[in-house]
């Protein structure tokens, strides 16, 4: 049986040590991803403009341009994931983590992401004891009329692990142009949270 990871009272969620830690190996990882991959496309920009003057040149300068058309497509899976964790970072740093139960609603269909449903149980969403939902992670992005959002994250399939219906934990912005952070407990997995249009 898995221990429950307790609720950071901390009062943005990136000051929660493991948050910020997670947070920064996948920024890490991510900007060395890019990073290889933008030398290597420049390495190869480099040689199909400049190219060796000795026999095959030509070769070896269209080789490197037709490798750099390729390069330059590889560099955009990185660049979204360092985009997009850049703006989990800015949700984060804007208020605390607050538990949620989110569901995955499978009759609802959206253009972009997975449609979950958030429950705040016990009629105290917003995760302090005192019964209230005023308050709520649903005031903002989330907004108040639907409860139902729109989950995603920089890829084009959104993974929903099943331990993702249980409690999870939840971030939200006074900025309505920022979406929501939803995350397992510990901070794990997050995704961004945007409203249903």
């Amino acid at each position: 049986m898995k221990t429950q990871v307790p609720l950071p009272l901390a009062k943005y969620a990136f000051d929660d040590a493991a948050t910020r830690e997670l947070w920064s190996k996948s920024f890490r990882l991510t900007l060395v991803n890019f990073l290889v991959r933008a030398a290597i496309w420049v390495a190869l920009l480099v040689t199909a403009m400049v190219g060796p003057d000795r026999d095959g040149g030509q070769v070896v300068t269209g080789l490197a341009a037709f490798l750099s058309m390729i390069t330059a497509f590889l560099l955009i899976r990185p660049a979204r994931k360092l985009q997009w964790t850049l703006l989990v970072a800015r949700v984060l740093k804007s208020g605390p983590w607050r538990t949620v139960t989110a569901v995955r609603r499978a009759d609802v269909k959206l253009p972009s992401g997975v449609a979950v449903e958030l429950l705040f149980g016990d009629g105290d969403g917003d995760g302090d004891g005192d019964g209230e939902d005023a308050g709520d992670p649903v005031d903002g992005p989330v907004g108040k009329e639907s409860r139902v959002v729109a989950a995603r994250t920089w890829r084009r399939r959104v993974p929903w692990p099943d331990e993702a219906s249980q409690k999870c934990w939840v971030v939200t912005s006074e900025d309505p142009r920022l979406p929501s952070v939803l995350a397992r407990p510990g901070g794990f997995d997050p995704l961004t949270l945007h409203r249903v249009r």
